[in-house]
C-alpha cells in the first residue's frame, strides 16, 4: 500500500440471494475494494464487454461464454473480494438478513481502512432504509463514523458490476455445486460466513 496520505480505498456493493425458502436458502452480499484512482481503465474494460443494449453486466443474464470472458477479466483486476454470507433465509426477512450483512461487512470494510462505499441502487424506500441503517451503524459505534456510503445505478457505475459477478460464482459454487466459476478466482474472495 502507498504512504501517501491521500491514498484511499472504495468499495462497492452489490447482493445476492439463492435458494430462499422458509429455512433454507442464503443471502450474499459482496464487495469489490480497489484504489479509485486507478479504476478508470477498469470501467472502461467493463463496458467494452457489455452486451449490446443491456445496462448492465449481470450474472444470470449472461451465457457461460460471456461469464467466461467478464470472470477472466475480474480475475486479472487489482482489486480485493469480500462476501459476507448469511444463513438460512427466509425470503419474508430478506431486509433483516441484509441488515446483518450489511453491519459485518461495513465493520470489516471499516477495518480495511475503507474511506467510502457504494451501494448499488434498489428502491427510493429500499435506498432510504440502508441509509437509515448506515446511520443507527454509526450512531451504535459498529462502523467508523468517517466510513462515507453513497447509492449509484449500476447503468452509470460499471464497478458494481464486479461484485455481481463475484457473488453470482459464489453463488453458483454454493447452491447449484458448481465451483467451476470460483476456482477461477484462486482463493481470491475473503468469505466470512454468519448465522440467521
Amino acid at each position: 500500500m502507498p504512504d501517501s496520505d491521500s491514498f484511499q480505498l472504495h468499495a462497492w456493493v452489490d447482493e445476492s440471494m439463492r435458494g430462499a425458502t422458509k429455512d433454507q436458502g442464503m443471502y450474499l452480499l459482496g464487495a469489490v475494494v480497489a484504489d479509485p484512482t486507478e479504476c478508470e481503465s477498469t470501467r472502461d474494460e467493463l463496458r467494452a464487454v457489455l452486451p449490446k443494449g443491456a445496462r448492465k453486466l449481470h450474472w444470470t443474464d449472461m451465457e457461460d461464454r460471456a461469464k467466461k470472458q467478464v470472470t477472466a477479466l475480474v480475475c486479472g483486476l487489482d482489486v480485493a473480494h469480500l462476501v459476507v454470507i448469511g444463513t438460512p433465509l427466509d425470503l419474508k426477512k430478506q431486509e433483516k438478513a441484509r441488515a446483518k450483512c450489511m453491519e459485518r461487512l461495513l465493520w470489516e470494510l471499516g477495518e480495511m481502512e475503507v474511506s467510502r462505499v457504494v451501494l448499488e441502487h434498489r428502491t427510493p424506500s429500499l435506498n432510504s432504509r440502508d441509509m437509515k441503517l448506515v446511520d443507527r451503524l454509526r450512531g451504535r459505534q459498529a462502523m467508523p463514523a468517517s466510513l462515507r456510503v453513497d447509492i449509484a445505478q449500476p447503468s452509470s457505475e460499471p464497478m458494481l458490476w464486479i461484485p455481481d459477478q463475484m457473488l453470482g460464482a459464489m453463488g453458483d459454487a454454493e447452491a447449484n455445486d458448481n465451483g467451476t466459476w470460483l476456482e477461477l478466482y484462486n482463493g481470491a474472495v475473503h468469505r466470512i460466513d454468519i448465522e440467521f
